[in-house]
C-alpha cells in the first residue's frame, strides 16, 4: 500500500508539472500573440502567468518589453532584473534594463551594467553613449534652473504631442478616450491633427486631412501654402480586417495638402514610400528650402535618423540626404525642427540622455558643418520622453511634448537666461603646451568696459559674459608675440557655454629657420612690450629683452627690411601726436641699430592717430585700457630676400 501510495503521489507530482508546463506554453503563445498585435495590457496578463509557471527567458523578456511599453517602468525594472539573472540573458537584454533604470532615476545601477558590457564589448555604441548619460546624470552640477515649463491645457485630449505654433493657431497630434476604431497600443482613438488658438481654447480637427488611422505631426510651410503631415497605411486581410501586427500598424510615410478657402485640400503622397520604411515627423527650414523628416530607411546610421529633400519652387528634389554621423546615432533621432536655419534641434536615445528621448540641438558652422549636438538640461529633459521642441518667434520661449505625466502632453517652456561661461586656454603654438600667468584683456567693443586676467597654471581663464556682445580680446606673455582677436558672443540663450583656444608664438621663432622663410612682404607682427605710456616716447625696459631677439633676427637676415610703425592715442592735437608717434618710432628703431642692426634694415614711421584700432577718436570718451589698445607699435615686411631676388 505504502508502495503504491509514493507511486500516486510520484505521478501526480510529474503530472502536475506537465500541466502547469502546458498551462505556461499556452500563456506564453497567447502573450506573443497578444504582443504583436500590441495589446500590451493583455500580453502583461499571459506573460505573467507564464514565468508564475516556468521562469522562461522569453517570456521574462517579453513581460519586461510588455512594462516598458505602457511607462510602467518599476514593473519593467522588476521583470528585467529576473532576465538578466538567467543564463540566456544577452547584452540586448541588458541594455534594455539600462533603459528602464534610467527611467526610475537608477543612473548608479545602470552605468555599473552598462561598464560591464563595456568591457565585454568595447565596440558596443549604445552601450558607450547611455553609459556617458548615466554618469552625466549623476553630476550634482547639472543647471535646474536653466527653463521654467508649465502644462498646456487641450480640453478633451487624452493624449497630445508634437506641437507647432504658426501665428495665432497652435497644431498638435492628439488621440481621445471614444467608442470604435482603437490603436491596440494606446487603446486610445487613433491620432488626429487638432488645432487651437495658442491664448486656449477648445481644440478642434484639423479640416481636410484626418483619415480614418494615425494623422499626424503637422508642419505648415512657411508660406502657408502647404500642410506636410505624417499618416499611417495600414494593411487589411483578404476578407478587410486590419492586421494589427507593429508593421503593418505602423507603416507611415508623409503626405502634403494645399491651403483652400475653408479646409486643406489634394493630399498627396509625398513620394518617399518605398512601402518597408517608416517617414515620419516633418519640419520645414524657415526658409522653405528643405524639409527635414525622420526615418529608418536603408543607408542611415542605426533605427530613425534625420533626413532631408530639397523643395526647389513647387518640386521635390529626391533622393533624400542622411544628416550623416555627427547627427545620427545607432539609436533612434526624431522629431526635427529648426531654428532659423542653422540651428537644428531633435530628440534621441542613442545619445546623451537622462532616460528615453531627450531633445539635443545642433548648431551649423560658417562652413556649412554641423557641429557636436548638445544636450538640454532639466527640466526641459526629463528621465522620461522629451521630444518634438518647437520655439516660438522670440527665440525664448516655446513649446515641447513630454510622457513625464504618465501619457503625452504639451508643455511651455521659457528659457531662463544667465550669462555665458567663457573658458580660454592660452598654449604656446610651439610645444602645445599651456602658458601660465598669460595676461587677457577683454574690451567691449560698445562701451569700452575692460577687464584685465591671467592665466592659471594650467593656462586658463574663465569669465562670464553677456550673449549677444561683441569685445576685441588681446593675449600677453613676455617672449611671445601679442595675439589680438575678435570674440562675438552667441545670441542664442541655450547656449550657456563658450571655449576658447588662444595660441600664442614664442619669439624664439625667429631664430626658426623654417619660421624666418615663411615671413612675406606685408606680414605684421607685434610685441606686447613694446607699449608707450600716456604722451611720452621713452622706451619701457620690459621692451628691450624683446627688441633684442628682433635685433639678432635682422642680423641673421640681411635681406629683411621692416617698418617700425608707431601709434598714438586720439587725446592732443593731430600734429601734436603725429611728431609724438614719430619719436615712439625713433626710440625703437635707434635701439635696434644700437645693437647692431644695420640702418638700411630698419625705417621708423610715425602714424599718429591715424590707424586706430577702435572708436576712440577725437571726442569720444573712452576708458584708459582702449587708449592704451592705440599706442603701439608694429612691425611691418616691407622687403624680404625673396623680394630682392
Amino acid at each position: 500500500m505504502l508502495r503504491n501510495s509514493l507511486l500516486l503521489s510520484f505521478f501526480g507530482v510529474i503530472l502536475a508539472a506537465l500541466v502547469l508546463q502546458g498551462c505556461a506554453s499556452l500563456h506564453l503563445e497567447e502573450g506573443q500573440a497578444a504582443f504583436q498585435e500590441l495589446r500590451y495590457q493583455d500580453a502583461i496578463h499571459h506573460f505573467g502567468k507564464a514565468v508564475v509557471r516556468s521562469p522562461n527567458p522569453e517570456a521574462y523578456r517579453m513581460l519586461a518589453g510588455s512594462h516598458a511599453r505602457v511607462n510602467e517602468h518599476e514593473e519593467a525594472v522588476s521583470a528585467y532584473s529576473v532576465l538578466i539573472a538567467l543564463p540566456d540573458a544577452t547584452d540586448e537584454d541588458r541594455l534594455a534594463y539600462s533603459a528602464a533604470l534610467f527611467k526610475e532615476g537608477e543612473y548608479k545601477q545602470a552605468e555599473r551594467i552598462l561598464n560591464e558590457i563595456g568591457q565585454r564589448d568595447p565596440s558596443n555604441e549604445l552601450a558607450a553613449a547611455l553609459r556617458q548619460s548615466a554618469i552625466l546624470a549623476q553630476d550634482d552640477r547639472r543647471d535646474t534652473t536653466a527653463f521654467k515649463v508649465s502644462p498646456i491645457e487641450t480640453p478633451g485630449i487624452r493624449s497630445a504631442f508634437a506641437p507647432l505654433r504658426a501665428g495665432e493657431t497652435l497644431y498638435f497630434t492628439g488621440a481621445v478616450e471614444r467608442q470604435g476604431a482603437k490603436d491596440p497600443y494606446t487603446d486610445l482613438s487613433y491620432t488626429d491633427i487638432y488645432q487651437m488658438p495658442v491664448k486656449g481654447g477648445t481644440p478642434v480637427l484639423v479640416p481636410g486631412v484626418n483619415g480614418p488611422y494615425h494623422d499626424g505631426m503637422a508642419a505648415p510651410s512657411p508660406d502657408g501654402s502647404l500642410l506636410v503631415f505624417t499618416r499611417s497605411s495600414h494593411q487589411e486581410d483578404k476578407v478587410g480586417k486590419l492586421l494589427l501586427d507593429d508593421a503593418s500598424v505602423n507603416n507611415t510615410t508623409l503626405y502634403y495638402a494645399r491651403k483652400g478657402l475653408t479646409e486643406w485640400q489634394n493630399v498627396v503622397e509625398i513620394g518617399l514610400s518605398d512601402e518597408a520604411s517608416m517617414f515620419a515627423h516633418p519640419a520645414w527650414s524657415p526658409d522653405g528650402s528643405r524639409l527635414y523628416f525622420s526615418s529608418d530607411m536603408p543607408g542611415g546610421q542605426g533605427g530613425m535618423d534625420i533626413w532631408y529633400i530639397r523643395r526647389n519652387g513647387t518640386t521635390w528634389e529626391y533622393p533624400p540626404v542622411n544628416m550623416g554621423s555627427m547627427i545620427n546615432s545607432v539609436g533612434d533621432d526624431v522629431f526635427p525642427s529648426l531654428k532659423g536655419n542653422d540651428t537644428l534641434f531633435y530628440a534621441s536615445d542613442g545619445q546623451i540622455t537622462f532616460g528615453g528621448l531627450d531633445v539635443l540641438f545642433t548648431v551649423r558652422d560658417s562652413l556649412g558643418n554641423w557641429e557636436r549636438p548638445l544636450h538640454l538640461d532639466f527640466p526641459l529633459n526629463s528621465q522620461s520622453d522629451d521630444f518634438a521642441l518647437t520655439f516660438n518667434s522670440d527665440g525664448k520661449s516655446g513649446l515641447i511634448s513630454s510622457d513625464r505625466y504618465g501619457y503625452d502632453r504639451l508643455l511651455s517652456f521659457e528659457i531662463i537666461e544667465r550669462p555665458l561661461l567663457v573658458t580660454g586656454t592660452v598654449i604656446d603654438s610651439l610645444t602645445g603646451e599651456p602658458i601660465p600667468n598669460a595676461i587677457i584683456n577683454l574690451l567691449d567693443s560698445e562701451d569700452g568696459s575692460a577687464v584685465a586676467l591671467n592665466s592659471d597654471l594650467n593656462g586658463i581663464f574663465k569669465l562670464n559674459l553677456p550673449h549677444g556682445k561683441s569685445y576685441r580680446a588681446e593675449a600677453l606673455m613676455d617672449t611671445y608675440f601679442a595675439r589680438n582677436l575678435s570674440i562675438e558672443t552667441p545670441t542664442d540663450p541655450l547656449i550657456r557655454d563658450l571655449q576658447l583656444e588662444i595660441y600664442l608664438v614664442p619669439l624664439s621663432e625667429l631664430k626658426n629657420d623654417d619660421y624666418a622663410s615663411s615671413i612675406r612682404e606685408g606680414d605684421r607682427f607685434e610685441l606686447p612690450e613694446i607699449r608707450w605710456d600716456y604722451d611720452s616716447y621713452r622706451l619701457r625696459e620690459e621692451a628691450k629683452p624683446a627688441l633684442a631677439l628682433v635685433a639678432q633676427f635682422l642680423q641673421n637676415r640681411p635681406g629683411i627690411e621692416v617698418e617700425l610703425r608707431s601709434h598714438c592715442d586720439a587725446r592732443g592735437l593731430d600734429s601734436y601726436n603725429q611728431k609724438l608717434s614719430e619719436r615712439r618710432a625713433g626710440s625703437a628703431a635707434q635701439y635696434l641699430l644700437d645693437l647692431g642692426v644695420a640702418n638700411s634694415q630698419v625705417h621708423p614711421v610715425g602714424v599718429g592717430e591715424a590707424e586706430l584700432r577702435n572708436e576712440c577718436s577725437d571726442g569720444i570718451p573712452c576708458s584708459e585700457a582702449k587708449h592704451q589698445e592705440n599706442r603701439r607699435t608694429e612691425f611691418l615686411i616691407v622687403r624680404t630676400a625673396e623680394t630682392e631676388n
